[in-house]
């Protein structure tokens, strides 16, 4: 160990004289030479859209997994380790050993409200059990907007900022790994100060390349891009057409960047990463729930403005629970992020009466100081019925209302409130939406459900979920404890 730490420094001290953080073609395969040329295997995988709706359309996935509609998601793929005999479940999941390495050579996205890479168990196996149970609980803290290491932005217009931006990322169980991941890329000029390590806790896992070991699954989320034609940056062709998987091994890189599976063809000495500490949520600050009176105004008033309708009260709960509770118990946590919260509410049906909707409402996250974006989510509860006896449920977002959009265009969370509490100077802090099956007066700050983009798809039994990503002051998501819960009231026709 102290070998491979001395040739870091070494090699850091050189390479300080001559850096290039503009990742190419030539200089990502100068680092791959200099792995293989000291023993390592180096498999090329791809940084792809992993597009929930349309695998569920296609019957590759029995779930959209609580998606987060309208933002979409990357994933990689890579080729199975060099001896693993077992196939992996699904062409996104990835067995690891303990001493391999995952790496990220490339560029940030263009300008968005929030992203970040994560690593998940996406499936447990279970002793007896033939089938996986699925987890999808993060290992740890995301690499996310407010903290990932890059160089600087290689276009103008993101001059100074985190995205368009070379990064490196390397995702290993094993701390001896990591430093010769790190000294090979020194060597080959690689800016230090952008490379990030993602820790896989080998304590908390089961790793290996065997049928009960877990299967991981590497995620990146996008938010809100600033410009509409950028959304082409998570655009990839379908993954199946015509029943078949369009994209397999041997993989080469995209315009996003490289991604690498390293393994050793020698032993290197163990040095496993200890479980990583989590960031702290908690910033003793509770002044949002300072609000709540103004938020119980704000229901007494909505009642109010529907009196001639039968108003329901849909309780809201905490909706998955913390990863590393749900790693041990096996629980299905449905991708779970340390950046947001998860808030959502019990199932309920709208009907085709005008007289039948929910009126949404809440603090708006980002005003009171709590995240950067907040949103409510509208999913199907449905059961997935080609898949009975088994159960399983849709749980696809299929439309949602963000933060982001300004009170002018009507189109989102802000100014939305004031209407009814017009004298209360609090209730700019908050908003105030319907969600219905039609919308024939026009209203504005009205949700309309939509009809069904898919053939294995129903809006029947609706849940209503709320996120609020990354605290400011800490870089992860708020504290439970320090946020106003999001309501929903059901209205119905008051027979």
């Amino acid at each position: 160990m102290k070998r491979l730490a001395m040739l870091l420094l070494l090699l850091l001290a050189v390479s300080l004289f001559s850096l290039d953080p503009y990742f190419t073609e030539e200089n990502v395969n100068s680092f791959i030479s200099e792995l293989e040329e000291n023993g390592f295997v180096v498999q090329q995988g791809m940084l792809y859209s992993w597009d929930l709706l349309d695998l569920f359309s296609k019957h590759l996935i029995p779930s959209c997994y609580g998606n987060n509609a309208s933002n979409p998601y990357l994933a990689y793929f890579l080729p199975p380790a060099p001896g693993q005999t077992v196939p992996n479940t699904l062409p996104f999941t990835f067995r690891l050993r303990e001493d391999e390495a995952i790496i990220f050579i490339g560029w940030t996205p263009p300008e968005v409200t929030y992203f970040s890479y994560v690593t998940f168990v996406m499936y447990k196996y279970l002793p007896g059990q033939s089938k996986p149970q699925r987890v999808l609980a993060s290992v740890g803290d995301t690499l996310n907007v407010t903290r990932i290491k890059t160089g600087e932005s290689i276009l103008p217009e993101t001059e100074g900022t985190v995205f368009n931006a070379p990064t490196m990322i390397i995702s290993t169980p094993d701390r001896n790994m990591d430093v010769l991941m790190r000294a090979a890329a020194a060597e080959v000029g690689f800016t230090q100060s952008l490379i990030n390590t993602e820790p896989i806790p080998s304590s908390m896992l089961k790793l290996g390349l065997e049928k009960d070991c877990d299967e991981l699954l590497t995620v990146i989320r996008l938010a809100l891009f600033k410009n509409p034609e950028d959304v082409a940056y998570a655009k990839d062709p379908p993954l199946i057409v015509d029943g078949k998987l369009t994209v397999n091994p041997p993989y080469s890189h995209n315009y996003r960047g490289w991604v690498l599976r390293v393994t050793p063809t020698k032993p290197i000495e163990p040095d496993p990463f200890p479980t990583p500490s989590m960031i702290p949520r908690d910033t003793g600050d509770y002044s949002e729930l300072d609000l709540k009176p103004t938020m119980d105004r704000l229901e007494e008033a909505i009642i109010r403005e529907y009196s001639n309708l039968k108003a329901d009260a849909l309780r809201t709960q905490r909706a998955v629970e913390i990863s590393y509770m749900a790693i041990q118990n096996v629980t299905d946590v449905l991708g779970d992020s340390r950046d947001t919260i998860y808030i959502w509410t019990d199932p309920f049906l709208v009907g085709n009466d005008p007289d039948d909707f929910a009126i949404v409402f809440g603090p708006v996250h980002s005003l009171t100081g709590k995240s950067i974006y907040s949103n409510f989510t509208i999913y199907t509860n449905d059961l997935v019925k080609d898949l009975l006896p088994v159960e399983s449920r849709i749980l696809y977002g299929f439309a949602s209302v963000q933060s982001e959009h300004s009170a002018e265009s009507k189109l989102g969370l802000i100014g939305s409130a004031e209407r009814f509490l017009p004298d209360d100077p609090n209730a700019k802090y908050f908003y105030v939406w319907k969600v219905a099956r039609s919308n024939p007066d026009n209203e504005d700050y009205c949700l309309v459900i939509p009809e069904p983009t898919s053939e294995r798809v129903t809006y029947n039994n609706l849940i209503i979920a709320f996120r609020a990503y990354v605290n400011p002051k800490t870089g992860v998501g708020p504290s439970y404890e320090e946020v106003l819960m999001d309501k929903v009231i059901h209205f119905t026709p008051n027979k």
